[in-house]
């Protein structure tokens, strides 16, 4: 259909119009239209073309799979509101008594568990009686698997608790879980204290309210078991408290200078025990007196755990004739060396207003067996101290391991008055250790015997309280220095005998022995004098020695010495280059020998001091005499 006029005009105006548009875009600043038949439309290789179209099509994709990603699947972040895990039970704990606890376990995220598991931490000492359900994995631990938004559930255990009184623990609960939407695992925890307020044994001392120093006391101790299942594998022990004496026939273990250990293995529900302590006060006491007893177990650490303890208190009066013993000047037990010399001093009084007549005094030498410390045979040596060297100054009669003194060595003891006091002093050694004898830690123990006061006849024996000895280690160190060995072969090099001016290379051994005891923190040292100089040439058997150049000091390490390791030794080089000032003389090779252990037997710490070394060395066939330093 042709167009009209009017629409002629209106085409024609609009491509003026454009015309005009494009004019104003491309005119330059002069007003000039540029050139546009010189443009030619540029050619792209085919190999470009595909690149493009592929990486065109690669971002495309991504894009389509993002967007469908958080269309179809939003990401929402993970709130925490994951596995909540709660305890449900008693915080004070009654030991021996069945406790029941339950575990609570909840979904609480907005979507499922990929994954739950419940692990549960009772203290070591927690035996298991019930578990519901039964664990499906190795200890206290349940895999829940997979679990669904808002899944619940429990596990009830019961068991029993069987450490210390007053010990304060918890309980723990750990859930680790894996939300659906994620690939990683979370954990929830929770725990519960817990205090072990009583338990189920009840105990009971019982003794004399009001004992005269002599008489002889029994003290009995009484454990009840109130619960409902048997307890098991128990002991009990009782204190000694201070002043007191137990008799040689009493039952119980000495297990150290203080305490006696009862076996009681099991006891029943309603069950009960006693056990039995007998002795009596010693002479002098006049005091209020704890009575302290306690039943429970060893843990696994070899630690009493007492599940029970009682207390009595009772009144020691004043006694009528009063036992003072006294060894080096003190009354309290220690520790002695082999060879150590023991001075006595045993004092008594009639402390009574009326006459103590046919008094005999004993001074009673024992052994002591310890349970935690004894590592000797069960036969006793025939002498606890050498009784061929006894020094007293009363002139006592002696049978086997017992000093006797009474009226016809004293004359006074055949009727002492009312104050009347006296002091019998004796020493005695401890034998020097020797391989064919047991060594035993002992005890001694003052008593008198009187037939009468004033009028009464009465028979009574009281007893000061015992001194105990614990033998110490017989390790020592023996510091040598050799030229030659005992077959005769050079151990040593340069010139020997030693000249001024030329150095002389000496083998030194340090030899650490011992038969008693276990010994830790073991150190050896010596310092080096100044015309000597380490070769840094060593052996030893054990531990590590080292040179501290700073200080010119040796030093030989060890962590232990068990007890059944009998000797350890360490041998080095030292070099020695005299001066003039040492012509003439034996020149010195090493300072004193200091050995510093600790024994872990008695727990104390141990000093051994040996001389210092010099050319002198009279322990080498080869070159003793030839030791005195010369000038070429």
């Amino acid at each position: 259909m042709p167009k009209s006029p009017r629409s002629k005009q209106q085409e024609a105006k609009r491509q003026e119009q454009i015309e005009a548009s494009l004019s104003a875009i491309f005119r330059d600043e002069a007003g000039a239209l540029p050139d546009l038949t010189a443009l030619e439309p540029k050619r792209h290789s085919r190999a470009f073309l595909l690149f493009g179209g592929l990486v065109a099509g690669g971002l495309l994709l991504i894009g389509i799979a993002w967007a469908g990603f958080f269309i179809f699947k939003p990401f929402h972040g993970f709130t925490g509101q994951g596995l909540q895990v709660s305890i449900d039970g008693p915080e004070q704990i009654v030991l021996g008594q069945e406790m029941t606890y339950v575990i609570q376990w909840t979904n609480a995220s907005s979507d499922p568990l990929a994954s739950a598991d419940v692990r549960v931490n009772f203290p070591t000492d927690f035996s298991v009686t019930s578990l519901e359900p039964a664990p499906n994995s190795e200890g206290l631990s349940w895999r829940l698997g997979t679990r669904a938004r808002g899944a619940s559930g429990e596990i009830k255990i019961k068991g029993l608790f069987s450490g210390a009184l007053g010990t304060k623990t918890a309980l723990q609960v750990v859930g680790t879980y894996r939300p659906a939407s994620f690939n990683s695992d979370f954990e929830a925890l929770t725990s519960r204290p817990l205090t072990y307020v009583n338990t189920v044994l009840e105990g009971a001392v019982t003794a004399p309210t009001k004992i005269l120093p002599g008489d002889r006391v029994v003290v009995n101790y009484s454990v009840l078991n109130t619960g409902s299942v048997p307890m098991q594998a128990l002991e009990a022990r009782l204190s000694l408290p201070a002043g007191f004496v137990r008799e040689a026939s009493s039952t119980g273990t000495l297990l150290d200078e203080r305490m006696l250990l009862f076996p009681i293995k099991d006891l029943a529900p309603g069950a009960t025990t006693t056990v039995s302590m007998v002795g009596s006060f010693a002479s002098g006491l006049a005091a209020e007196v704890g009575l302290h007893a306690e039943t429970g177990r060893l843990g696994p650490d070899g630690i009493f755990k007492p599940l029970q303890k009682s207390d009595l208190t009772v009144t020691v009066l004043s006694g009528d004739l009063l036992l003072k013993l006294v060894a080096n000047g003190s009354d309290i037990s220690r520790p002695v060396s082999f060879g150590e010399t023991l001075r006595f001093a045993l004092g008594y009084e009639n402390t009574a207003l009326e006459d103590i007549r046919n008094v005999t005094l004993r001074l009673i030498f024992a052994p002591l067996s310890l349970t935690t410390t004894s590592t000797t045979k069960k036969t006793a040596p025939l002498h606890l101290v050498d009784w061929s060297t006894l020094e007293d100054t009363a002139s006592s009669t002696r049978a086997g391991n017992t000093l006797v003194w009474d009226k016809t060595s004293i004359g006074v003891l055949e009727r002492l008055p009312p104050r009347q006091d006296g002091t019998i002093e004796l020493a005695v050694p401890v034998p020097a250790y020797t391989a064919d004898m047991p060594a035993r830690n002992f005890q001694v123990t003052a008593e008198a015997n009187f037939t009468s006061l004033g009028g009464s006849v009465v028979n009574r024996t009281v007893r000061a309280t015992p001194l105990i000895f614990r033998l110490r280690t017989d390790a020592d160190i023996v510091a040598e220095a050799r030229y030659f060995s005992d077959e005769g072969a050079p151990l040593g090099s340069g010139p020997f005998p030693p000249l001024v001016g030329q150095a002389t290379t000496y083998r030194v051994a340090w030899t650490l022995s011992k038969h008693l005891h276990e010994l830790k923190q073991i150190q050896i040292t010596a310092p080096l004098p100044k015309r000597v100089s380490w070769t840094n040439k060593s052996s030893a058997t054990a531990g590590e020695i080292s040179y501290d150049e700073a200080a010119r000091r040796l030093v030989w390490k060890l962590n232990r010495m068990p007890r059944d390791v009998n000797e350890v030794q360490v041998a080095f080089d030292l070099q020695l280059t005299p001066a003039d000032f040492d012509a003439g003389r034996f020149a010195e090779l090493l300072g004193e020998t200091r050995l510093e252990m600790i024994d872990v037997d008695i727990n104390e710490q141990l000093v051994r001091v040996r001389p210092a070394l010099t050319t002198d060395l009279q322990n080498d066939e080869g070159a003793k005499s030839k030791g005195v330093v010369r000038k070429p």
